[in-house]
């Protein structure tokens, strides 16, 4: 599990590489309309103007286990605003209580400036899964982003629906991401 947060961390870095690359300016998003995402075993509520980046369009560095991201289509302070769904292979069958515990452990213990804001429990396909909100940084040189975390499972497959952005994004986005995360439903 440990190395599997390692390999988390290095998607997220790479999908923020992204945004960073792609320079600076206000994102106009827009709460209304979410459409729904088909990931297979999965579907998403999804702002239609977002862009989807499949795993074909991943960099190297992205790790298999990262299915699908989505980002905002223009960078909010040099940031692309981004929400992606990860795919663990679990070996065995695990609560989505106990694999969220792990995962939120795991965080706190290798990000850096890692801060709780809120923990919640929300009901995913009938059963009861974490919600975890919190602010680090993925390595010390990086910018401190604010995470919306849902971990959810099924089967011996274990999901993390994480949304990313800066502390500051307005209200109205951070809601918007908020939403898109917990529309995550297991098929």
């Amino acid at each position: 599990m440990k190395n599997f947060i390692k390999k988390t961390c290095l998607a997220l870095i790479a999908l923020l590489f992204v945004g960073f690359l792609s320079g600076c300016g206000g994102a106009a998003i827009s709460a209304q309309n979410l459409q729904p995402y088909d990931g297979g075993d999965f579907t998403l509520q999804v702002d239609p103007t977002w862009k989807v980046i499949n795993q074909s369009d991943f960099y190297a560095e992205i790790p298999d286990e990262t299915l699908v991201a989505f980002t905002t289509p223009e960078a909010y302070n040099g940031f692309f605003i981004n929400v992606n769904i990860v795919r663990e292979d679990l070996k065995q069958n695990v609560s989505s209580m106990d694999y969220g515990r792990a995962n939120i452990n795991l965080s706190a213990q290798n990000l850096t400036d890692y801060q709780k804001i809120q923990e919640t429990t929300i009901d995913v396909g009938g059963q009861s899964a974490p919600l975890h909100i919190f602010q680090a940084r993925l390595n010390p040189t990086e910018k401190l982003i604010k995470f919306v975390q849902l971990y959810a499972t099924k089967g011996n497959y274990g999901y993390i629906v994480s949304g990313g952005m800066l502390p500051d994004t307005p209200k109205e986005v951070r809601d918007l991401v908020g939403a898109m995360v917990t529309s995550f439903n297991l098929k």
